[in-house]
């Protein structure tokens, strides 16, 4: 789920649990039923509620396809057989070039996400690195690796690699 979506759900969520609090304040006996009608008999004729109301059914719809996994793949489809297409899971991908790029020396806490773009890979890897490690030569090795790897392992090519060095790790 994008950070979007992930939003969106949080602020779902805080306006599910106010609904949750009116509703056991009003079976409580706390606020009478009275005040829940008058309240109610504001409604018609006034286009704020409607406004409100087709912005939850929109965030409602949003929230059921996100959940769903309608919005963005989860999986890359790598090929078409005569028997059938090849898919590979996006995070299986993800995981096994983090694994990768971790056993490159100096490298640590890589994380990487992959997409696919006319039929080839585009990954970023987000990473630390020990300080005194030579930046440009470590990243072609990276570039290098992830390349062959992925070539060997799916035989799809990479279009392009991006690395992000987000940490410089201190000397422990």
């Amino acid at each position: 789920m994008s950070i979007p979506d992930r939003i969106i759900l949080t602020l779902y969520t805080v306006l599910m649990a106010v609904v949750a609090i009116i509703l056991i304040i009003w079976s409580l006996g706390i606020v009478s039923p009275d005040t829940l009608a008058d309240f109610a008999a504001t409604i018609p004729g006034s286009w704020e509620y409607a406004v409100a109301g087709v912005i939850l059914l929109l965030v409602s719809i949003r929230l059921l396809i996100a959940g769903l996994g309608g919005i963005g793949s989860n999986t890359l489809t790598l090929g078409n057989e005569k028997d059938g297409k090849i898919h590979v899971s996006q995070s299986a991908m993800e995981d096994y070039v983090a694994e990768f790029t971790n056993d490159v020396f100096g490298v640590h806490n890589a994380k990487a996400v992959v997409k696919m773009v006319d039929n080839m890979l585009s990954v970023r890897i987000n990473a630390s690195i020990e300080p005194g490690i030579n930046i440009p030569d470590i990243t072609d090795e990276i570039k290098r690796t992830v390349k062959k790897n992925i070539m060997l392992v799916v035989a799809v090519e990479v279009r392009e690699v991006e690395v992000y060095f987000k940490h410089i790790k201190a000397k422990a």
